[in-house]
């Protein structure tokens, strides 16, 4: 039977420089024998996953600022909404819960099929694609492939180093299949490890690899350069997707998951010693409010774009006013004043709060800088080091976590002391609307802090840190509830 592959193209990735290359917008259903039948068929093909990826359903907004953020405990309880109220007490049997774990679970799982529609297809139509281009597209499906059941590992199971023989997820790896074998919480991760191994290989001669992209300017009249639009643009055509970088970070997040923090330290620092990103210059926020680059653009290693994160951003983090009554804030941020220390100086809280309202997503303009979701940033490098390096090297624990935040406060002051505590809570202040806090609470088995309504802490337990698998695929699938 002639199999048929959705697009949803929002990303055409091609390497050169053209303006806009984030407008193309289509639906369409296409038989993949004549959509992988060119070269430029496989990169549609490709961008419909980014695309997909960036929506308000997947990291543009629920599994980033919205529920993931919400487990990590960042808001207050909220009257507007009664599900989140479930979310903040981890009541995962609540009907409305289980329905939106299983839409991570289904769309998760749908992403990586068509990535392994796409690798299935590098080797059936090998033929139309040059050597650098095969290596490419594999290269970015591979590490995509890794990325997604990364996450779906740290939402579904067991935490490796807890608990390496207890049922993790199933790893699919081959298209057309609906019932992909489960693998232990040390086997998925090892799993992912080597799907992160070949793409590196395959991403050996990455674009990336020839230019550092923050340094990408525009000529104008005069000789001068200077950054703008279109210089910023060209410069994300290296960064929204999965690169070379992309995929050495995450095997530092492998490694450091699975406790061998020699390997993840030695992968961040390669990440950080390429020369390809740049922590923080204060310069590029000392500007007018419409050209400040409020998401630090020079740090991502790895960002989707989607116009609408704004509207997703002010959809949860604002409140509304319609014809006289005022709608409370569906998810408002507890104590920042007390995260940042009240501190002016920390650029964090002085640009990504405005009164006490969350703007970290909401530019005054996006004349230079595209609306994007950061999905590994260079400012994670430094703290995973921190944290790996913490028990058996302090002095580079201190070293680079001071050295990062020399690039967050002005006239930063460094720490001679370093806790895990100290750790955690710049790790708080780093990943605000990311959905990267709940990850390092779980793999530190660290209770969580309670909320208003009960005080005191959320002791660590897999009933708060493993998602229940799906109704249907225990049903369908045989599996065991946990």
């Amino acid at each position: 039977m002639r199999k048929t592959y959705t697009i949803i193209i929002g990303l055409i990735l091609s390497l050169t420089s053209c303006n806009n290359w984030l407008d193309v917008e289509l639906d369409n259903k296409v038989d993949d024998d004549k959509l992988f039948s060119t070269a430029q068929g496989f990169k549609e093909a490709l961008a419909g996953v980014y695309s997909e990826l960036s929506k308000s359903d997947m990291y543009g907004q629920r599994l980033t600022m919205e529920y993931i953020d919400l487990c990590a405990q960042y808001y207050s309880y909220s009257s507007v909404s009664a599900t989140y109220e479930y979310w903040k007490d981890f009541d995962y049997q609540n009907s409305g819960v289980k329905n939106t774990i299983a839409s991570f679970w289904s769309r998760l799982y749908r992403n990586i099929g068509q990535l392994n529609c796409i690798l299935e297809w590098t080797d059936k139509n090998r033929d139309v694609l040059s050597e650098s281009e095969r290596n490419q597209i594999r290269g970015e499906a591979l590490g995509l492939r890794a990325y997604l059941h990364f996450d779906l590992y740290r939402l579904f199971s067991p935490d490796v180093k807890y608990s390496p023989k207890a049922d993790g997820i199933p790893y699919n790896k081959e298209f057309g299949v609906s019932l992909p074998p489960m693998y232990s919480a040390e086997e998925v991760v090892q799993l992912v490890i080597n799907d992160l191994k070949e793409a590196e290989t395959c991403l050996a001669n990455d674009p990336i690899t020839t230019v550092v992209p923050y340094e990408i300017k525009s000529p104008v009249e005069g000789g001068a350069d200077v950054v703008d639009a279109a210089a910023k643009d060209q410069a994300d055509q290296y960064v929204a997707r999965m690169n070379l970088y992309g995929v050495k970070a995450m095997l530092a997040r492998a490694y450091q998951a699975r406790g061998e923090y020699t390997k993840a330290i030695e992968q961040a620092k390669e990440v950080i010693e390429c020369g390809k990103f740049r922590l923080l210059d204060f310069s590029s926020v000392d500007q007018s409010e419409t050209n400040v680059d409020l998401l630090f653009s020079d740090e991502h290693i790895f960002s989707l774009r989607n116009r609408e994160l704004d509207v997703y951003s002010k959809n949860l983090h604002q409140q509304k006013v319609s014809g006289g009554v005022t709608t409370m804030t569906p998810l408002p941020f507890s104590e920042t004043s007390a995260l940042y220390e009240s501190n002016n100086d920390d650029v964090r809280y002085a640009k990504w709060f405005d009164l006490g309202t969350f703007v970290k997503f909401v530019p005054d303009s996006t004349n230079v800088y595209s609306e994007k979701m950061p999905m590994i940033k260079l400012s994670e490098m430094y703290l995973l080091i921190a944290e790996c390096a913490y028990h058996t090297d302090k002095e580079t624990a201190l070293e680079y976590i001071n050295e990062l935040r020399d690039h967050r406060i002005r006239n930063n002051q460094h720490w001679t002391y370093l806790t895990q505590n100290y750790i955690l809570e710049e790790m708080k202040r780093e990943y605000i609307g990311e959905g990267q806090l709940w990850y390092v609470y779980k793999r530190n088995n660290f209770s969580l802090p309670g909320h208003s309504a009960s005080g005191g802490e959320i002791e660590a337990s897999d009933k708060i840190y493993v998602f229940p698998f799906p109704d249907a695929e225990i049903e369908d699938g045989h599996r065991t509830q946990r």
